[in-house]
């Protein structure tokens, strides 16, 4: 594979995963009860995401963006959430992360655990209530604060040199830590919380559907609203809160990710694109394009023409 189809890969993927997002299936050694690990890398790979176990998440180094159900904040060292089962979110290093700078590296320590990892009973003791509580915050996002980080960043750094019954105590300290402490925020408007437990996976991939074989043609959006069953309102709300976008935003993105495609496969003059591709009105597409790639549509395919003779 040349590097213009990698290129094109990368944009299409990153299209499609905004829309609805994945499901990670986390592993689990035989040998544990719960999750611990220490990430090194050049950034960090998480797309849109979310899984059954709660997370605790400490970044040790690196610094962007981080999005947690329609919560989007920077990140830097330091930053330590706890986040709920089936939560959605994301990390995004700053663009000088994929430049290849060997300097450069995105480490975290992170622990997931599922809420019976010590039995079915343990957290429902009257003694785990200040817990169960904390359980219940980390639905939101729970962003902790102060000597609290601290304390619990101490902690998860030394875990890793703990023998595996160190480990779990080490955990359940930080589980006492978080739940009695008053130094968080929560991150999650209770809204989007409603919205995505209502939301269905069928009901995202039919409107997926319906805007990838429909984009290259003129589409409203009381027509996408109606294929979905819902007012224009309702399905403005449900959108934005699924895929962190409007409806034109995410359309846009669809179509010049398309275009993209058409000028590697180089079988059509930049006007030609610009229609085939769903836009009607060339200054538009060409401001589109460079706010998207940063390179207009020429710019673009003389970069991929550059790429293609290295290759």
């Amino acid at each position: 594979m040349c590097l213009p189809r990698i290129i094109l890969f990368l944009i299409v993927c990153h299209i499609v995963e905004e829309m609805k997002a994945q499901q990670e299936k986390l592993t689990l050694e035989p040998t544990r009860s719960f999750v611990l690990q220490k990430d090194v890398y050049p950034f960090y790979p998480t797309p849109w995401h979310y899984h059954p176990e709660y997370e605790l998440v400490l970044v040790v180094k690196s610094t962007g963006k981080r999005t947690v159900g329609d919560h989007v904040e920077r990140f830097a060292d330091g930053d330590l959430l706890f986040i709920g089962p089936n939560l959605p979110h994301a990390y995004q290093n700053d663009p000088i992360y994929y430049q290849n700078d060997p300097s450069l590296t995105a480490e975290a320590i992170v622990i997931h655990f599922d809420e019976n990892f010590l039995g079915k009973d343990f957290f429902n003791l009257p003694e785990m209530i200040p817990v169960k509580q904390l359980f219940k915050k980390s639905r939101f996002g729970f962003k902790v604060l102060g000597h609290t980080r601290q304390h619990v960043e101490r902690i998860m750094t030394e875990m890793h040199a703990m023998s595996g019954h160190q480990q779990i105590i080490s955990l359940l300290q930080i589980l006492e830590l978080l739940s009695l402490t008053e130094e968080y925020k929560l991150l999650v408007r209770p809204g989007f919380i409603q919205d995505y437990a209502l939301s269905s996976n069928d009901q995202l991939t039919k409107i997926h559907e319906f805007i990838m074989a429909n984009f290259r043609r003129y589409m409203s959006l009381a027509e996408v609203a109606k294929e979905a069953n819902m007012s224009v309102p309702s399905f403005c709300r449900f959108f934005k809160s699924s895929t962190r976008k409007t409806f034109s935003t995410f359309l846009n993105d669809i179509r010049i990710g398309y275009a993209c495609k058409l000028i590697v496969e180089d079988r059509y003059t930049i006007s030609q694109i610009c229609y085939e591709s769903g836009f009607n009105n060339l200054s538009n597409f060409n401001r589109l394009f460079k706010k998207l790639t940063d390179k207009t549509p020429l710019q673009y395919k003389h970069l991929v023409t550059q790429l293609a003779e290295v290759g």
